[in-house]
């Protein structure tokens, strides 16, 4: 399984879709179960799971092989000036668009600067990642959404990943812990955070929501980074992809998505992994990784054309919607990925 020659490109831009699609039921107001079976509905539901065991993976082979200072750069580089350009666009063309929309082709800047919540607050609480204030005026009052980037909320915790999966590698290397050891170290993590996710009871603060939020997404992550660390040990075996597909598929059956997530953590990463080996990648994907593009544009895009459709009176069957969705999520991604992302990454590697 110590295979660097994998798919794992093509997995993730399959993820990103699978939120793309979920999202566009839910911004069109469309019960998602009376176009497809409940069971294909949790399977894509386990998109975001699917990219923290991913990340917590390949993260982890970055702590380990860079020093803190270049790891963050890296993890910064990656992450954050496609993010700032989504967020900049979403105030300076997206929300402009669907202003001038609702306003009948009208569109006069001072009105939409004094929007309240305004453009401005908006862009500046969204720098740090933050969770918290997500809308511009009341634009999207019309359709099913209530923010303008829904995505977004997972990347908070994936930098927060980011760094503690390089402060746990950091401390075990100052202390001098053998490297053998550091899949117990990640396994112990994985199944405490766990645990705590499991034992919390749900409460309806904010505050505890995104705690326990915490504790599953960091407890995917570090199940991730174990599948890393125990790679050189692991083989391909059609008994074993067989036993973690049927426990994977109960465990997906019997739970709660946070639960399971859970519970199916290491053998997914495992099912994922021989996948993306089996599983040949266009060669296209496997150069330029636009997942990220699809994930954090396909929200505002989802958004626009709903506010275009609903104010013009267009009636179009929600797999047109999708479509629309899908191509216009594509060329803002294959955009960001060319003239952000790629040089940017090439720069600091």
């Amino acid at each position: 399984m110590n295979n660097r020659n994998n798919s794992l490109n093509l997995f993730r831009l399959i993820f990103a879709t699978f939120v793309l699609i979920r999202h566009s039921f839910v911004v069109s107001g469309v019960d998602i179960n009376s176009y497809m079976p409940n069971s294909i509905d949790v399977v894509m539901s386990f998109a975001v799971p699917c990219f923290f065991y991913i990340s917590g993976y390949l993260i982890t082979a970055s702590a380990i092989k860079n020093d803190f200072k270049t790891f963050l750069k890296k993890r910064l580089a990656r992450i954050y000036p496609a993010y700032f350009i989504c967020i900049l666009l979403i105030v300076i063309l997206f929300a402009p668009l669907a202003f001038t929309i609702i306003n009948n082709g009208n569109f006069d800047l001072v009105s939409y600067l004094n929007l309240s919540p305004s453009p401005a607050k908006f862009f500046i609480y969204a720098l740090p990642l933050n969770l918290f204030e997500n809308n511009i005026g009341t634009l999207l009052q019309a359709i099913n959404a209530d923010n303008w980037n829904v995505s977004i909320w997972t990347l908070m915790f994936e930098f927060g990943c980011y760094i503690a999966v390089a402060i746990v590698v950091m401390l075990l290397m100052k202390i001098r812990i053998r490297k053998n050891h550091y899949p117990k170290v990640f396994f112990a993590i994985y199944l405490l955070l766990g645990i705590a996710h499991t034992l919390i009871p749900d409460s309806p603060s904010k505050v505890m929501i995104y705690f326990k939020l915490g504790l599953y997404l960091f407890s995917m992550f570090f199940a991730g980074g174990f599948v890393y660390l125990i790679k050189d040990k692991l083989v391909f075996s059609f008994e074993l992809f067989a036993l973690a597909l049927i426990y994977c598929a109960a465990c997906m059956a019997l739970f709660s998505r946070n639960s399971a997530g859970i519970y199916i953590a290491i053998p997914m990463t495992y099912i994922l992994l021989v996948l993306s080996i089996k599983i040949k990648s266009p060669k296209f994907i496997k150069e330029n990784d636009i997942s990220y593009g699809t994930y954090i544009y396909a929200w505002p895009v989802q958004c626009l054309i709903a506010i275009f459709i609903t104010f013009n009176n267009i009636k179009i069957s929600v797999w047109e919607y999708l479509v629309y969705v899908w191509i216009l999520t594509t060329f803002f991604a294959l955009l960001s990925w060319f003239i952000i992302e790629k040089p940017i990454l090439k720069k600091v590697r």
